[in-house]
């Protein structure tokens, strides 16, 4: 419930240019922990810390080579995308006549 604080103090910092001022003049978490109280945010250290972690995560993502196996690859329109290739069996050949 407190990350959802979180988020919700920082959508109101960003749309309050008042509130904004006040979180700009913080020096550190524990002021910014404190402000968001005082404006009825339930918002904990380690909803920052949870925070701090998934940005760097999707960051991490957004830059990675990795996020590339990770996404769908378009749908191609060619028919033999769409049913599984059917083994292939040997077709009979006609008896060759040696040649001389």
């Amino acid at each position: 419930m407190s990350r959802e604080a979180l988020r919700d103090f920082l959508r109101a910092v960003e749309h309050h240019q008042g509130l904004r001022r006040d979180a700009a003049q913080c020096s550190d978490d524990d002021e910014l922990l404190a402000l968001a109280r005082r404006h009825g945010f339930n918002v904990i250290q380690r909803d920052l810390c949870d925070d701090a972690r998934e940005s760097a995560i999707t960051s991490w993502f957004e830059t990675s080579r990795i996020q590339r196996s990770f996404q769908s690859k378009p749908a191609q329109s060619n028919s033999s995308q769409s049913t599984p290739p059917q083994p292939t069996t040997p077709q009979p050949t006609a008896p060759q006549s040696p040649k001389t």
